[in-house]
């Protein structure tokens, strides 16, 4: 998977790469084009080279010299289109030629500026041949033009044209009958001029396509530099952390949901972060509904994408271990088929999941209120079913469910949930999330918290509805004992 199809699919991915301050459309091309990580070996240097760039942030002469690469970056263009005609053995016209001349000077500069900042991320190749063939004068100006210095018989004939110009202008104000047979020969020198041109062009293009890979490199190596000084400084703006790449376990420490948590600070609001831990095995979260069971899912899967396209995880800690492939099922990124119900809908991505799990154990399942759409018996079999499948083929899996006391072994959580103590103040419709604690405990399926009504009546709800379901909760229990 490519990065611009995760960003279509995974909540809260494109808010991450939007923030990412990448200076040029190269860059922005090639970072889209990333593909998602599943080598260790690869997200370790992936990783470490953020790291090293971050570390560069902290260093005043090493940022001095970021800034000035910074500034470079944002004149670089995206010449892969010359650089493919050059290495197809085209002749490059002049605003291709101007085009890769300016990007051998942008290079030489960054290269400079690296040096300078001792950033040994990726080398930038040795262009000063290409410099050298473009710009012949030495005069470091990115413009190209054909100078005469690339062939002795072109400068004498452009000699011939301006002094064929001044006599025309001379013959002209004297009305002179010699005027249109000038006026001819003016245009065969310049012909023969365009003809020399041409050739200049084809001799230049011939020389330079012995660079092509050089030149290659050294654009996806300049790009490489730019998403690295985007990716650090994205790490530090947002406190961000490098994750620790694991073999069999993944864990969070104060995990958060980056576009939440930011719509909160905007609002004054209370952002809790949390801990959680996935073994090789499935993990069932149950919560009252506004407890932030979805958030939890959808904060996980966006660490393990930012994680595996080698970007710093939203948390304080974390160790990742690197998976082939995510699935989840999350209720409003479900794609309606056609004609069938929402459960059927459900259940068609669920089973593609098991049918992946039973191929491929190092997956990452992630589902949302599994089964929510039928009724609680067959609910609670599902569940069940689905979730002893996972165990029984080790997937790591982390499922939400509503449903309490599940004929399972697997890991339980639970989200502690309402707590009126859990902050200050009169509760309000307005503020009931700042009474939320998202933390997430062990579940010993003893405790079952009874909280929706205490929110419903906080939320407005009808007094009748309230009192009704109470004396139905009542009646219930006193069943139940008989």
């Amino acid at each position: 998977m490519l990065l611009k199809t995760a960003i279509g699919e995974v909540s809260g991915l494109r808010y991450m790469v939007d923030k990412l301050e990448i200076q040029s459309s190269l860059a922005n091309r090639v970072l889209l084009s990333t593909e998602f990580i599943t080598q260790t070996n690869a997200l370790e240097t992936e990783l470490n080279h953020v790291q090293q760039m971050l570390t560069a942030l902290d260093n005043p002469i090493q940022v001095n010299a970021i800034d000035k690469i910074t500034i470079k970056l944002m004149q670089v263009r995206d010449i892969h289109g010359s650089i493919k005609n050059l290495a197809g053995a085209n002749v490059l016209d002049d605003i291709e030629l101007f085009e890769v001349k300016s990007m051998a000077l942008l290079a030489s500069d960054i290269k400079k500026f690296l040096a300078e900042a001792k950033i040994n991320i990726v080398t930038i190749p040795d262009l000063t041949k290409v410099i050298e063939l473009l710009d012949p004068e030495n005069t470091r100006i990115p413009s190209f033009y054909i100078y005469d210095i690339y062939s002795p018989s072109l400068g004498a004939i452009r000699k011939q044209i301006k002094q064929k110009k001044t006599e025309i202008e001379q013959q002209r104000q004297e009305n002179s009958i010699n005027l249109p047979s000038l006026e001819k020969e003016l245009e065969q020198t310049r012909y023969a001029a365009t003809q020399l041109e041409d050739e200049v062009r084809q001799t230049i293009s011939t020389k330079l396509r012995e660079h092509h890979e050089a030149l290659k490199h050294a654009l996806d190596n300049i790009a490489t530099h730019d998403i690295m000084i985007a990716k650090a400084k994205q790490a530090k703006a947002m406190g961000l952390c490098k994750p620790t790449v694991s073999i069999d376990r993944t864990i969070f420490r104060k995990v958060f949901y980056p576009q939440l948590r930011d719509m909160h600070q905007e609002q004054g609001k209370r952002y809790q972060p949390i801990d959680i831990e996935l073994e090789s095995n499935p993990c069932l979260i149950t919560g009252a509904n506004m407890a932030g069971k979805t958030v939890v899912l959808k904060t996980v899967a966006l660490s393990q994408y930012l994680f595996q396209f080698g970007f710093f995880i939203p948390a304080a800690e974390a160790i990742i271990c690197p998976v082939k492939a995510i699935l989840f099922s999350l209720d409003d990124e479900q794609s309606e088929l056609s004609g069938l119900s929402s459960f059927a809908a459900e259940m068609l991505k669920i089973n593609h999941i098991i049918k992946s799990a039973k191929s491929n154990h190092n997956i990452l399942v992630l589902i949302d209120e599994l089964a929510r759409t039928t009724n609680p018996y067959e609910g609670r079999a599902i569940v069940t079913a689905v979730t002893n499948i996972l165990t029984e083929h080790h997937v790591r899996s982390l499922i939400t469910t509503h449903y309490s006391n599940l004929g399972t072994s697997c890991h339980k959580l639970r989200v502690k949930g309402f707590m009126e103590n859990h902050a200050s103040g009169t509760i309000t419709k307005e503020n009931i999330g700042e009474f939320i604690d998202y933390s997430l405990v062990e579940d010993d399926g003893i405790t079952v918290p009874q909280e929706a009504l205490k929110i419903a009546e906080i939320l407005g709800v009808d007094a009748e509805i309230i009192e009704k379901a109470q004396a139905e909760i009542v009646r219930h229990k006193e069943t139940t004992k008989e």
